[in-house]
């Protein structure tokens, strides 16, 4: 795929559309969609997200088509992905970029959550702990901890605080061995965790046996599922900022017009 930069959403409706009805041809396929920023307006609070009630309307009512898979791909963990969205959750959801990962009881067997090794409780403990000193001293910076990660928010700080706390929170932990670096819209997260996206996005397609995996995103750490798409699958990225998405759509409210699309065209 070839990166591309900001296109107006009118001059792609139509290229998106053919590329909806031809991905939903395929007889197996995965819908797979980010939360924040996606299904959820981006907001100041992490607990304040809610998907749109439309998106997650029609995404139920995708997820009750014969052949089609969904899946909630995030970096939010497990917990507070729960505590936002409203019942009934999708059956696989993806949390804290792959490191934990919720399935219906069919597929359970192919995944064990495992704990921390004592080395990697040892590096989460330093990589918060250098977090917490940046935060202390960066006002409106707050931290968000995960089982496998700490996340740096500066998304109420002043953009130079912000800069300055993310770039202070990178020195800090180059000296760590091991820390995974995630950087995405206003947030830095340290994760003891070596996966992404695109390695949970790889790993559900083989799982699921699909023939196509449509991925809507919106952050730079989207752009890990994005890269692992194939041709005969879907990216669609939301928002403005370059992407090696193929496609774009301008907001999380024009999310459920795709979705119905989608379902237009499934049926």
């Amino acid at each position: 795929m070839t990166t591309r930069m900001d296109v107006a959403l009118s001059e792609i409706n139509a290229d998106l559309h053919t590329a909806l009805a031809t991905f939903a041809a395929h007889e197996q396929i995965l819908v797979a969609l980010d939360f924040d920023g996606t299904m959820s307006p981006l907001v100041d609070r992490p607990e304040d997200a809610r998907p749109l009630p439309a998106s997650a309307l029609a995404f139920e009512t995708l997820s009750q088509q014969p052949g089609v898979h969904t899946a909630l791909v995030s970096g939010r963990n497990l917990a507070s992905l729960a505590a936002v969205y409203p019942e009934p959750m999708p059956q696989i959801c993806i949390g804290s970029h792959g490191a934990e990962r919720r399935l219906p009881e069919s597929l359970r067997a192919h995944w064990d959550d495992q704990p921390l090794t004592m080395v990697q409780s040892e590096r989460l403990k330093s990589l918060s702990q250098a977090l917490e000193m940046v935060a202390k001293t960066h006002e409106n910076v707050t931290l968000e901890y995960k089982p496998s990660a700490t996340v740096l928010h500066v998304r109420r700080a002043t953009r130079e605080v912000g800069i300055s706390a993310i770039a202070e929170a990178k020195h800090a932990l180059n000296s760590i061995h091991g820390v995974k670096l995630l950087e995405g819209k206003s947030v830095l997260e340290a994760s003891v965790h070596q996966g992404d996206k695109g390695e949970s996005l790889t790993w559900l397609r083989e799982l699921l046996q699909v023939d196509a995996v449509l991925f809507v995103g919106d952050d730079v750490t989207d752009e890990n599922g994005f890269k692992v798409l194939t041709p005969a699958d879907l990216g669609v990225k939301v928002g403005s900022g370059t992407t090696l998405a193929r496609h774009r759509i301008g907001s999380p409210q024009d999310l459920p017009d795709l979705l119905q699309f989608l379902i237009s065209v499934r049926n």
